[in-house]
């Protein structure tokens, strides 16, 4: 719980100082306009030209200052961008071996382990039969066979057993723990 707060905590800085550096760049674009037309139209504001020195060099700090913070904001976006596909990577790995432990338990064979997979992505029979260029009577009689051997009554049951595998937290209960919090509102 301590966690989340520091995380929602970390959020809303981060949000805000995005927020302030947006409003810091409108405000540099807005001067540059100006300078641009006061220039090109030889047109003085009065309060421009008295200060234009100093205008112009806080909005190149500012925009430089602008830049890093967003600089740093993308830099950690890309770092935990590589963070999160590795941890896909790592579940979908998990979820493969589960998949190959279980199908070596009901002694599936490989054009059976195959249809299986191909099952659980969710194609139909007649997909199933035009990637592995066979009838699909073929294909129906290997569901049957790993319907039985499974001790499911179909492929709905079949996709069931492993999905409540992965919601119950089994194996993979090491990476969800590695998942940031949630932030609140998010599913709202």
């Amino acid at each position: 719980m301590a966690n989340a707060s520091l995380h929602n905590f970390r959020n809303s800085w981060r949000i805000k100082f995005l927020g302030g550096s947006l409003i810091v760049l409108l405000v540099c674009e807005i001067l540059l306009i100006l300078d641009v037309v006061s220039e090109s139209l030889y047109f003085d504001f009065d309060i421009y030209s008295e200060y234009h020195g100093i205008i112009e060099a806080s909005a190149v700090f500012f925009l430089g200052l602008t830049l890093i913070v967003l600089g740093a904001d993308f830099w950690r976006l890309i770092i935990e961008n590589r963070q999160f596909r590795s941890l896909l990577g790592i579940a979908s790995g998990e979820f493969l071996f589960i998949l190959g432990g279980k199908f070596t338990d009901w002694k599936l064979s490989v054009s059976e382990r195959e249809v299986a997979l191909l099952l659980i992505k969710g194609l139909s029979i007649q997909e199933i039969a035009d990637i592995r260029e066979t009838k699909t009577g073929t294909i129906k009689s290997q569901c049957s066979a790993i319907y039985r051997k499974a001790e499911v009554k179909g492929r709905n049951e079949l996709v069931a057993y492993f999905v409540e595998d992965l919601l119950s937290g089994e194996s993979l209960s090491d990476i969800m723990n590695a998942l940031p919090p949630q932030v609140e509102g998010a599913n709202s």
